[in-house]
């Protein structure tokens, strides 16, 4: 199976109709959903900030995405602006997991962004799903925030400081 990856902004460019971009982003939006457990305001932050600034042009905001033919294996809503580059979300689904996925969605994150040390927070409950790829890159961690989020999780935060 070759996994390949895309960005939303590639689609846009490349003249895919705007049904086809939003029925996507449903896709990757309902991929994450789950994480709204974590994340409480995660629909409400996709819905009416990632996802408008994706589909503008000129914004540091996009959706990376993993797929082959047939499915979507994973996705990675990105951003940049004055003060970070940051992988927001980074989701692989589970029969994908272990098979180089998170591998191409972070390196297609960190060219768009221009750098091997982009932000990313996790919950401290997920940092073993997270650390061959903080290893792999060498991320540091430069903060921990307690009820950022939420009241049930301590948020460990790498390659940067929230602001």
């Amino acid at each position: 199976m070759e996994i390949l990856t895309k960005t939303i902004k590639e689609l846009i460019n490349n003249g895919h109709s705007q049904d086809e971009i939003l029925n996507l982003c449903d896709k990757l939006y309902d991929m994450t959903d789950f994480i709204c457990e974590d994340y409480p305001k995660h629909k409400t932050w996709y819905y009416q900030k990632h996802l408008p600034a994706t589909l503008k042009a000129g914004s540091g905001r996009d959706i990376v995405f993993a797929y082959d033919e047939t499915n979507i294996y994973g996705t990675a809503f990105i951003k940049e602006d004055e003060n970070e580059k940051k992988i927001c979300t980074l989701f692989v689904s589970e029969d994908a997991r272990g098979k180089g996925v998170a591998t191409k969605l972070v390196e297609k994150a960190m060219e768009i962004l221009n750098t091997t040390k982009p932000m990313i927070t996790l919950a401290d409950y997920k940092l073993p799903m997270f650390e061959g790829l903080i290893k792999k890159y060498k991320w540091e961690k430069t903060q921990e925030v307690k009820g950022l989020y939420n009241d049930r999780s301590l948020e460990l935060v790498f390659n940067g400081i929230l602001i």
